[in-house]
């Protein structure tokens, strides 16, 4: 009997419906920029000089941004140097995406940004050069030493 009952069972176990049913699975993959660190070394140069100073992220900086996006570039923080010692001493500095635009200070200070220069979107990490001046006006009869400044670039998409 009890060979029976798993035999009853069983043949339960094999008459048990199956409902089909369909799962959509999707996946966005959506826009977005990265902004590597980058570095900007203005020359050293005695107080004394008349000359202005240009430097450049010699193709430090790079920025990758996904295919479909149209970044713009800019940067809201203060373009100033301090230095020695306590920060006390300040050099105004100015940015451009050219040796040119960097006379006037032409990296935008906020949104809109500027457009990159031939920049191409596809995924892959470019350089992307910035170029820096510093008047000699600026920086005539400043204290030795080191100035610094960190500053943040956006890239908006």
């Amino acid at each position: 009997m009890a060979a029976c009952g798993v035999a009853l069972s069983m043949a339960n176990m094999a008459m048990a419906d199956t409902s089909p049913g369909t799962m959509t699975v999707t996946a966005t993959i959506g826009q977005a920029c990265s902004v590597s660190s980058a570095t900007m070394v203005f020359p050293s140069f005695s107080p004394f000089s008349t000359q202005d100073l240009v430097a450049d992220t010699a193709g430090s900086l790079k920025i990758t941004c996904t295919a479909g996006t149209t970044p713009l570039i800019w940067s809201d923080s203060p373009r100033l140097l301090k230095g020695p010692g306590a920060g006390t001493v300040e050099i105004p500095f100015s940015l451009g995406q050219t040796p040119a635009t960097a006379l006037t200070n032409a990296l935008p200070t906020a949104l809109p940004g500027e457009a990159i220069a031939s920049f191409v979107a596809d995924g892959t990490e470019r350089p992307v050069q910035l170029n820096g001046l510093i008047k000699a006006a600026d920086h005539e009869s400043k204290d030795p030493g080191i100035y610094k400044a960190v500053i943040i670039i956006n890239v908006e998409y």
